[in-house]
């Protein structure tokens, strides 16, 4: 092998890389000049000329048309007519654009009977080709038999390469250019010139945009490999700290229990990417444009960015759980989904009221406002509370627990309270169907996720969180997948389930061991009040559709007769 190929990341890798850039020649180059080009226009016409008007030259046309090359076998018939009597080919109607078509069938019919399909009269026979004018009627037609036809587009192409010649009486110089042009359109893969086009384009198109992506992925792999690298070298930086912090975390409470678990897990997946970057080695030339390449790179740079987000989450557990400096951070991130809840029971409220309003049912929601505004002080009340020493980390994020379940029962005993107010048959199938979707988890299915932001009015402003860093666990937490986790929390000496809303994890009560409730993969209760809206004021939709298309009849010739072909007036 040589130093080249070697340099450029081995025989394998500059092979693929090939294969790829003949793949964009072929879409680029090949296909488009396949499609336009005059490949294997060898074929000599069988001409035959039928001067009836005496127009051009015979000798010499037949002489000119023999010089043009098709891509197959070809009866190229040429018919020049005298005056044509319209009226009688068309039975005395009025002059129109099949008088010139059916005045050519009629010649062939008396004349020349080959030119009709002996396998279906109503055809013109294959392998045919007629060009024909007509000097004082000015029109100009093309027909063609089965296997040689072409799409109307095309046709008025073929007639429109003459017209110019026609418009001067250079008959043999027009029919000359309607044989040329009907040359080049036969034969092709895809004998309609607009579709021709389209795939031309669409065939360029593909082959710039696969050449984008192959340099796209080198750009996005060296991209991914540099951002691991630097996320590794961090977390790296920081491993000792991290676990010393680890370090520092009570044992003995649930909340403890899992930071730790996800520490453990923190450990594995360190020892696990140190592997997988010696693995993924240093890519050189052609590797880079590899796609397995770009997947193993976006693979470091997921698991470098998941023990970079375990290890901030790490320090600031510790940094809560001990209350170190900075912990107001943290707890303020901390409060983020119970606010979010309490934000969610406001909205339920004055849901409630509106819509027990507009259906004249009497009904008071002033008793839970004034619950969302005591958990509010509450929340307020417990910062002070932690900064004086009087609430503990594990009692804070108890009582956090705690409120989260009393939010989700308040929220669902409102809903059910002001369904079960309008008596009648409306209101007790309103009743029935939130019964049921909140049996069947409507309200708390799978996709129910905190948004990660709360305000304390729709007005108001949006304060954001990270979820993924809280202590208490949600669906967005780092390290759910750490094993071990749900035997820290849940099954431990003294928990048992107390089946709270929306949680695919039970809740766990605080029992023998003195652990206090933890919420795992809760679910917010933003759901249960969109249900309730939903059910109250249900959206009502209307999908119209109309349909619009154009009809056209191109039946180019009087009678049965059913051949390809068409003419124009030049």
């Amino acid at each position: 092998m040589s130093n080249l190929i070697v340099r450029w990341g081995g025989l394998r890798a500059v092979i693929s890389l090939a294969v790829k850039f003949l793949i964009v020649v072929a879409l680029g180059l090949v296909i488009p000049l396949y499609l336009a080009a005059p490949f294997g226009a060898t074929h000599t016409p069988a001409v035959e000329i039928h001067d009836e008007a005496e127009i051009v030259d015979d000798d010499a046309l037949r002489s000119a048309l023999e010089g043009v090359g098709f891509r197959r076998d070809i009866r190229l018939a040429i018919l020049t007519m005298d005056d044509v009597d319209t009226e009688t080919v068309l039975n005395n109607t009025v002059v129109n654009n099949t008088a010139f078509n059916d005045a050519v069938l009629a010649y062939a019919l008396e004349h020349e009977p080959s030119w009709i399909s002996t396998a279906d009269p109503d055809y013109w026979a294959d392998g045919l080709v007629i060009l024909a004018v007509s000097q004082r009627g000015r029109w100009v037609g093309c027909y063609f038999g089965e296997d040689v036809k072409v799409g109307k587009y095309t046709e008025g192409k073929i007639q429109d390469a003459a017209k110019d010649s026609f418009r001067t009486s250079q008959w043999g110089a027009g029919l000359e250019a309607m044989a040329q042009r009907t040359a080049e359109s036969l034969g092709k893969p895809i004998t309609s010139a607009r579709v021709a086009v389209l795939v031309t384009c669409l065939s360029i198109a593909a082959a710039i945009a696969l050449l984008g992506l192959i340099f796209l992925f080198r750009h996005v792999a060296r991209d991914c490999l540099q951002q691991a690298r630097r996320r590794f070298a961090e977390v790296t930086a920081d491993y000792d700290a991290t676990q010393i912090r680890a370090g520092s975390v009570p044992a003995d409470n649930a909340y403890g229990a899992q930071v730790l678990a996800r520490f453990a897990w923190f450990e594995e997946r360190y020892a696990q990417l140190v592997r997988l970057f010696r693995e993924f080695g240093e890519p050189r030339g052609a590797q880079w444009f590899a796609l397995g390449c770009l997947g193993d790179a976006a693979e470091l740079d997921d698991r470098a960015e998941e023990l970079d987000r375990l290890d901030d989450f790490i320090a600031a557990a510790s940094t809560f759980l001990t209350l170190g400096p900075g912990w107001e951070e943290v707890w303020e991130n901390e409060q983020g989904p119970v606010r979010e809840d309490i934000g969610s029971y406001a909205a339920l409220c004055a849901s409630v009221a509106f819509s027990t309003l507009q259906a004249k049912v009497s009904f008071d929601v002033a008793p839970d406002r004034d619950l969302v505004r005591e958990r509010r002080d509450r929340l307020a009340a417990m910062t002070r509370e932690l900064a004086s020493g009087a609430l503990t980390p594990t009692a804070a994020l108890d009582e956090l627990d705690a409120m989260v379940v009393d939010v989700h029962q308040r929220c669902d005993d409102l809903a059910r309270r002001a369904l079960a107010a309008d008596t009648s048959s409306t209101g007790r199938k309103r009743l029935a169907r939130y019964e049921k979707d909140y049996a069947q988890g409507k309200y708390a299915g799978e996709g129910a996720d905190y948004q990660g932001w709360w305000s304390t009015s729709a007005r108001s402003e949006r304060h954001h969180y990270d979820l993924a860093a809280t202590i208490r666990i949600n669906s967005k937490s780092v390290g759910l997948d750490a094993p071990g986790l749900y035997d820290a929390v849940v099954r431990r000496p003294g928990a048992h389930d107390v089946g709270a809303y929306g949680a695919n994890w039970p809740y766990s009560e605080s029992g023998a061991s003195g652990v206090g409730a933890v919420p795992l993969f809760s679910r917010p209760v933003d759901g249960l009040v969109t249900g309730y809206s939903n059910i109250v004021s249900p959206s009502s939709g209307s999908s119209s559709g109309s349909s619009s298309g154009g009809s056209g009849s191109s039946s180019g010739f009087g009678g049965s007769f059913s051949g390809s072909g068409s003419s124009s007036h030049f």
